[in-house]
């Protein structure tokens, strides 16, 4: 049996305890605060939804490569360069010198080896272009007798981040549809709707840059088509001889 003191001086060592970690948490300062130059960063990241495509610390997406240490591992003169006319499926997004130098401090921020280190690693079965660069030789054969809005709106679409999370012809490992058929799935306000604001709800950014109208119009036209065409499209992806991804294979991202 625990007589009443005793239990006294345990309460006493636990209510003590308790107040010594809460100091502890709440009073830590190792933690340096975000200088403007890196909260002006930091807001152009999820401005711009970065994190849809790219991870920090292992959250975020799984398309892009890991940026937690992107700091160190590219020179200014190349992160500037990928931050304004991109590279691959990274759109470009135009940024001005204050933009690049706000992202890139704030990157420079993040960049902490001693916490520890992300590195998206693509195995073989992935190198190169993958489907989309398939894909696009095959397009690039149907659009020259395609009608001219239907190849405006393959290039608005190019030049968002679309490709990061849709895979063409088949719904994405990352949940994102079959753009082949949202056409006949939904409205065509819906679809305006949807191409203009996105859908938050279930993790679509808006598209960044926005779409002008007249994009937006040429991009449901490209969709229209692309249904249309999709059994012929199918076919010369097939015959084109590109390797299949197998996605269970994929070491998405190790942290070490």
């Amino acid at each position: 049996m625990v007589d009443g003191l005793t239990k006294k001086v345990i309460l006493t060592c636990l209510v003590a305890a308790f107040g010594v970690q809460t100091a502890l948490v709440y009073t830590d300062e190792r933690q340096d605060p975000l200088s403007d130059i890196e909260l002006r960063g930091r807001a152009l990241w999820h401005e711009n939804a970065c994190q849809v495509c790219h991870q920090i610390y292992g959250q975020g997406g799984f398309l892009g490569p890991d940026l937690t240490n992107v700091a160190s591992r590219l020179d200014d003169s190349r992160l500037g360069s990928l931050l304004t006319v991109g590279s691959g499926q990274m759109p470009a997004y135009r940024f001005g010198p204050e933009e690049v130098d706000d992202l890139s401090a704030y990157l420079g921020a993040l960049d902490r080896p001693e916490l520890g280190r992300g590195q998206l690693r693509l195995g073989t079965e992935t190198e190169g272009s993958g489907l989309w660069g398939a894909f696009d030789v095959v397009l690039a054969n149907a659009l020259e007798e395609a009608p001219s809005g239907v190849a405006e709106g393959y290039r608005a679409f190019k030049a968002r981040p679309c490709t990061a999370c849709h895979t063409p012809l088949s719904d994405s490992p990352v949940g994102a549809p079959d753009l082949s058929t949202v056409s006949g799935r939904l409205a065509l306000a819906d679809l305006r709707e949807v191409l203009m604001r996105g859908r938050p709800e279930v993790g679509m950014p808006p598209p960044a840059p926005p779409f002008e109208a007249s994009e937006v119009e040429d991009v449901i036209e490209f969709l229209a088509w692309l249904a249309v065409s999709r059994d012929d499209l199918e076919a010369g992806l097939a015959s084109s001889g590109a390797p299949g991804i197998d996605w269970r294979r994929l070491p998405w991202w190790e942290f070490r």
